[in-house]
C-alpha cells in the first residue's frame, strides 16, 4: 500500500498542474519568512526549500516532500490502530485512509498545510500513547508485545512528543488540538490523571509553545494578521443559522466520501456513549473531537467554512473504525468485505475521472450541461505558456513587474513567468504578498498586468487609475487537451502611479 500509494502520488503530481492554493504557496514561499499571512509556515520552508534544491518549481518537484509525507502518515496510522486493536484493524484503518478523498488526494500530495500537520500530529499521537498504554492489546483482550515508539525516561518521551506537537502546529494551527485533546483525555481518564501530577506533560507542551515561536514573532511584527484573517473567518454572520451547519456536514461527508463518513460518524458515536470506560477509544475520541464539534458549530453563524478544515479530527477516529472492520471481518462479515471492495474500486474510478477531467477537460465535451456555472479542474491548469507569450512579444525587456487583481492569479501568474519576475497584487486582499515587497517601491515603474478573462470585465475601467496609461497588450489562449480552457488578458500599464488599498496591517 505504501509503495503502491507512493508511486500513483508522484505520477498524479507530475500529470496534474499546481491548484490555486499550491501556485500560491510555491510563490510566496521564494521569500523565506518566520511565518506567513495565512498559515504557519512549515509548508511554505517544504515547498521552498524543495525548489530551490531541486531549481525547479514543477508540480512533481514541489509536491513531492508532501507525497512522502503521506506515506510516512500512512505508516504512523498503521502503527498507532495496532498498537491498540492489532495489526489487522491497523492494516484496515490505513487503507481507509488512503481511499478517503481528502485525505489521500489532497492531503497526500498537494502542496498544502494539511500533509505535514497530518504527520506530525499521528508522530505525536503515537508517542503519547506509548506513554499512556505500557500494554497494547488487540481485539481478543490480549497484551501485544510492541516496543515503545521511543525509548528513553518517560519525561523525555513527553518532550518528544512535544517536538511533533510543535511540528504540528508549525504547519496548521489546527496542531493545537493535540495539546488540547491529550489534556482532555488526561483530565477524564482516571487511571491516566496520575500524570497531571507529573512534569512530562507540561515539557511537551512547553517544547511545543517554544516551537511556535517564529508565528508568533512575525505576528506581533505584523499586527496579528494572520491570526486576525483566521479569527475573521469563524465570525460569521451572527445569529443561528442551521442550514450552515448542515451544509458544512455535508460538505464534510462529501470530502471523506459519504460511505466512508457515515461510518466514522457511527463507530464516534458509539465510542462516545461509552466514553472512558474504553480508555483507547476514549483517547482517540479526545483527540479527533475537537476539530470536528469546534468547526461544525462554528458554521452556525452562517458560514460553513471549507469541509476540510474537520480532517485532522477525522483522521483520529479511523483507527477505531478499522478496530470495527476488522473485527467484522474476524466473524466472516461477506458485507464489510464487499464494502472495502466497493469503497476501494469507487475511489481509484474517482481519481482516474478527476486526473483525466484535469489534463484534458473530456467531461466538459461530453456532458456541458454539468458545467454551466464553470469547471473547476481549470484551476490545475498551469499558466506556464504565459512566460514564452510575454517574451515573443518583449514584454518584459525592460524591467516590468508582473500585476494581477487577486492573490489567486498572482499565484499561478507568479508560477507562469518564473522566480525572476516580481509580481504585485493589485487588490484589497493580496495576502501574503503584500508583505514580500513593499507596493510603494514600484510607483513609476511599468507593469504587464495579466487577468483570466471573464464575461462583462472592465479591466481598463478598474485599473487605468492606477497607472499614467492601461492599454491592452494581448490575449492568451490556454489550451487543455487541445481545447481552450481559459483566456489570459495581458495589458500594459505604463508608471504605476497609486497603490491599491487594502485592510491589512504592514
Amino acid at each position: 500500500m505504501l509503495a503502491l500509494g507512493t508511486v500513483l502520488r508522484f505520477l498524479i503530481a507530475e500529470a496534474t498542474g499546481l491548484g490555486v492554493d499550491e501556485s500560491y504557496a510555491v510563490a510566496v514561499s521564494r521569500q523565506f519568512s518566520l511565518s506567513y499571512f495565512d498559515h504557519p509556515p512549515l509548508h511554505f520552508w517544504l515547498a521552498g526549500a524543495m525548489a530551490k534544491l531541486a531549481h525547479s518549481e514543477s508540480g512533481e518537484v514541489v509536491r513531492l516532500p508532501f507525497v512522502i509525507c503521506f506515506a510516512a502518515t500512512t505508516w504512523l496510522m498503521y502503527r498507532v490502530a495496532a498498537r491498540f486493536f492489532g495489526e489487522n484493524a491497523g492494516a484496515i484503518a490505513a487503507l481507509l485512509l488512503n481511499i478517503s478523498a481528502v485525505f489521500s488526494v489532497t492531503t497526500g500530495g498537494w502542496v498544502l498545510p494539511d500533509g505535514p500537520l497530518m504527520l506530525f500530529m499521528l508522530a505525536s499521537v503515537a508517542v503519547i500513547a506509548a506513554i499512556l498504554f505500557d500494554a497494547p492489546r488487540g481485539l481478543d483482550g490480549v497484551a501485544r508485545d510492541v516496543p515503545p515508539a521511543v525509548p528513553g525516561s518517560d519525561t523525555f518521551r513527553w518532550a518528544v512528543a512535544g517536538v511533533f506537537a510543535g511540528l504540528a502546529m508549525l504547519s496548521k494551527y489546527h496542531g493545537v488540538f493535540v495539546l488540547a485533546g491529550t489534556f482532555v483525555f488526561l483530565l477524564t481518564s482516571a487511571p491516566h490523571r496520575k500524570w497531571l501530577a507529573r512534569p512530562g506533560p507540561y515539557v511537551g507542551a512547553l517544547i511545543a509553545c517554544a516551537m511556535f515561536a517564529p508565528v508568533l514573532l512575525w505576528n506581533r511584527e505584523h499586527g496579528w494578521a494572520s491570526f486576525a484573517f483566521q479569527g475573521g473567518r469563524a465570525a460569521g454572520r451572527g445569529g443561528l443559522h442551521v442550514e450552515a451547519m448542515l451544509a458544512s456536514l455535508a460538505g464534510q461527508a462529501g470530502y471523506v466520501l459519504p460511505w466512508i463518513w457515515v461510518p466514522l460518524m457511527v463507530v464516534l458515536w458509539r465510542a462516545l456513549r461509552t466514553g472512558p470506560r474504553d480508555p483507547a477509544r476514549w483517547f482517540l475520541v479526545c483527540l479527533g473531537i475537537g476539530p470536528i464539534a469546534a468547526f461544525t458549530l462554528i458554521a452556525l453563524r452562517g458560514d460553513p467554512g471549507l469541509p476540510h478544515w474537520e480532517a485532522p479530527g477525522y483522521l483520529m477516529i479511523f483507527p477505531i473504525l478499522g478496530a470495527a472492520v476488522a473485527a467484522r471481518l474476524e466473524r466472516g462479515d461477506v458485507l464489510a468485505r464487499r464494502w472495502i471492495r466497493w469503497s476501494a474500486w469507487t475511489f481509484v474510478g474517482l481519481v482516474v475521472i478527476l486526473v483525466t477531467q484535469t489534463a484534458n477537460g473530456w467531461m466538459e465535451r461530453v456532458a456541458p450541461s454539468l458545467f454551466a456555472k464553470g469547471d473547476p479542474t481549470t484551476d490545475m491548469v498551469s499558466w506556464r505558456a504565459l512566460r514564452p507569450t510575454l517574451d515573443a512579444e518583449n514584454l518584459l525587456s525592460h524591467g516590468e513587474f508582473l500585476a494581477a487583481p487577486s492573490w489567486i492569479q498572482a499565484g499561478q501568474a507568479a508560477l507562469g513567468v518564473g522566480p525572476d519576475v516580481p509580481v504585485l497584487c493589485l487588490c484589497a486582499d493580496p495576502h501574503h504578498f503584500y508583505y514580500m515587497v513593499d507596493d510603494r517601491a514600484f510607483l513609476g515603474r511599468d507593469a504587464v498586468f495579466v487577468k483570466k478573462i471573464k464575461p462583462n470585465d472592465d479591466v481598463i475601467a478598474t485599473f487605468s487609475p492606477y497607472f499614467d496609461s492601461f492599454s491592452v497588450a494581448d490575449t492568451l489562449v490556454v489550451l487543455r487537451g487541445g481545447t481552450e480552457a481559459f483566456r489570459i488578458g495581458i495589458y500594459r500599464g505604463r508608471g504605476f502611479r497609486k497603490v491599491f488599498p487594502t485592510v491589512q496591517p504592514r
